[in-house]
């Protein structure tokens, strides 16, 4: 069955907002404005990228902050969560800067003229990953002083350092056409990674996989699902079948939800939460 993935705003443009979050996949560009002082989100907007549709990542993400207006202001912070297939893990034990390309080729492909760029996880393990030069470089003429974190990056982080999530085993960030899984065990990363799916069905059958492979009790392990699907559709019915112990994700309890009534905690959850990952 289908995905039942909705992409709504929320709120509206504020002259108060001093803080502009951005969230990048092959398929959408999603937006999220703060006025930081309040921890207070003030509009959330989504643009989906028709992948049929001509035009560079650079071209789309020019037009999409053109049309909503984000590139005429001032903001004292930019905070950037960018989707690539194209990632790897490595302990910091082994972790050389100057074999970056060759790890990251090594496990996922050539990665051309791409920029390759690296997050701290946590103290023990490093994330590599490839963003195109192109579009870094929009990303350093309309934003210079971003801050960029992979969105694997991100939700590990908040897996691991969130107090709403501190009794969680695995969290599971649903897209329209992937999902990232992250797992700790012992409040140790043990498993971050990305699948392509399609369906419900699709989900479900990587979640019970990582399951197996980790030896989780389905009756009491503790999984936490994020993204912008309802309460009551077939995905989380279905999950429920199978796993005794599934939540929808809960927003870090900082956030004032006053301007965007309306939107349940879990959706756009990386997106809201991502200042919580400094």
């Amino acid at each position: 069955m289908a995905l039942e993935i909705k992409h709504s705003s929320f709120g509206q443009l504020s002259e108060m907002s001093d803080t502009l979050v951005i969230e990048i996949s092959n398929h959408l560009i999603a937006f999220c404005e703060f006025q930081t002082n309040k921890t207070s989100p003030h509009y959330v907007c989504e643009y989906a990228i028709d992948l049929e549709s001509v035009g560079t990542l650079s071209e789309h993400f020019i037009n999409t902050i053109k049309h909503f207006q984000f590139s005429k202001k001032n903001y004292k912070a930019v905070y950037v969560n960018y989707f690539s297939k194209q990632f790897t893990l490595c302990p910091t034990a082994f972790y050389h800067i100057e074999n970056n390309r060759t790890l990251l080729e090594f496990n996922t492909g050539s990665v051309l003229d791409q920029v390759v760029l690296v997050d701290e996880m946590n103290t023990d393990i490093k994330l590599i990953y490839a963003i195109e030069e192109a579009f870094k470089s929009t990303l350093d003429v309309f934003f210079p002083h971003h801050q960029l974190r992979h969105s694997t990056t991100v939700l590990s982080k908040l897996l691991l350092t969130s107090d709403e999530l501190v009794k969680e085993h695995i969290i599971v960030s649903v897209h329209s056409t992937y999902i990232e899984i992250v797992v700790k065990q012992n409040h140790q990363l043990v498993f971050a990674n990305q699948f392509s799916i399609t369906t419900t069905e699709d989900v479900l059958y990587y979640v019970l996989f990582v399951l197996e492979q980790y030896y989780f009790n389905p009756l009491t392990t503790n999984i936490t699902i994020v993204g912008n699907m309802e309460m009551t559709s077939h995905l989380m019915v279905s999950l429920k079948k199978y796993i005794k112990n599934i939540h929808v994700g809960i927003g870090n309890k900082q956030i004032n939800w006053e301007h965007v009534k309306g939107m349940p905690q879990h959706f756009n959850y990386t997106l809201l939460n991502r200042l919580f990952c400094e």
